[in-house]
């Protein structure tokens, strides 16, 4: 079974009620929505739930995967009742720094359409988005602040804000070398996968951590940190793969990186590995300022010849093997581990309990 674009883009994660979703959802909106500058309307626009005017949005809004997957994870290693529950408050902060770091990244991407509509930097100028994601940032800090004051305990809180600081720096640090890559053709594998690592897998070892945090199980929350880290770094690298055999067509962000020549893995691995005419024609394509969007099955084709999607399939699954090695460093019953298994291969775009190895076809 190989992953696809629709499972990445699935609603709910196991262990993620459609009502604990939702009262995620209005926990985010509450706290944004309370304030009535209309920069905030800029950050409910970004959030989906308004138009430009700050009418109303009929744009469904995309699954909040990060807040999601700190859920999931207190789904599965705690046994209270409200183990779910007690990490949405939460999950508030880690929904907010993912989308102070998209906002951002549209505008450093050029991307003008984001969640099937004008991105904010498109409607507002990229001045303005800036300055919106930069509130967003804040409040994340704020939103766990915001917890001692209803009773949480302070080094929760602390432990808590330090990891959600630790991954806004790492992302930062992942972007630095994403946009240094853009231009560069001699790059590696590893370098590559290190730079998602930090990028994409920063948030969710932030939000295991996180999660480990509020359900009273710090002890935890150093490995399950890295299980979180190997997870979203196999969902980018899953997303990479989708990008040339996805089956379905890219969305606004996915072919604005493709075309302003961010780099993926099957292009990386392609250009480090492939026989000297696969890399002269390669370079032809990737020497232009901008990617025709015409070259993009050229590009499958030569990536086909390089053996980029074997390759690209085969680093999803190490890094899915790294995930479940992390686990053995904690103290969990088969019931914890199982959830979590689950939770894994439905973050990296495979079906919920699929036991399929990564690239293999379904009977």
């Amino acid at each position: 079974m190989k992953p696809s674009v629709e499972n990445l883009r699935r609603e709910l994660l196991p262990g993620v009620s459609f009502e604990a979703a939702q009262s995620l959802e209005g926990s985010i909106r509450d706290f944004i929505t309370a304030r009535e500058l209309a920069l905030y309307r800029m950050m409910s626009f970004q959030l989906g739930w308004v138009d430009e005017n700050g009418e109303r949005s009929n744009i469904p809004t995309r699954p909040r995967v990060h807040g999601q997957f700190a859920m999931a994870i207190a789904n599965a290693i705690s046994d209270s009742e409200d183990a779910v529950g007690s990490v949405i408050p939460y999950a508030v902060s880690i929904e907010l720094l993912q989308n102070y770091s998209q906002i951002h990244e549209d505008v450093e991407d050029g991307n003008t359409e984001h969640n099937g509509r004008p991105s904010v930097w498109w409607t507002w100028g990229p001045a303005q988005a800036i300055n919106a994601g930069d509130g967003m940032h804040a409040m994340a800090r704020m939103a766990l602040f915001a917890l001692s004051e209803k009773g949480e305990p302070v080094e929760s809180v602390s432990a808590s804000l330090k990891a959600l600081d630790q991954a806004a720096v790492l992302m930062c640090e992942g972007e630095y070398v994403d946009i240094t890559m853009q231009e560069q053709i001699g790059l590696t594998s590893q370098k590559y996968i290190d730079m998602v690592r930090a990028r994409s897998g920063a948030l969710f070892g932030a939000s295991a951590q996180i999660a480990c945090i509020a359900v009273g199980k710090p002890d935890m929350a150093d490995t399950l940190q890295e299980f979180g880290q190997h997870a979203g770094t196999a969902r980018q690298l899953v997303s990479d793969y989708t990008l040339f055999w996805g089956g379905e067509q890219l969305d606004s962000v996915q072919q604005g990186r493709l075309l302003t020549k961010k780099k993926n893995l099957p292009v990386v691995h392609a250009i480090e590995s492939a026989p000297p005419t696969t890399k002269r024609q390669l370079g032809d394509i990737y020497v232009q300022r901008v990617i025709d969007p015409n070259k993009i099955s050229e590009i499958t084709s030569l990536l086909d010849q390089s053996g980029s999607a074997e390759f690209t399939l085969k680093s999803v699954d190490e890094q899915l093997q790294k995930a479940n090695a992390a686990l053995d460093g904690v103290d969990l019953d088969d019931r914890a581990k199982a959830r979590l298994g689950d939770l894994l291969t439905a973050i990296a775009g495979f079906e919920e309990g699929s036991s399929q190895p990564v690239g293999s076809e379904s009977s």
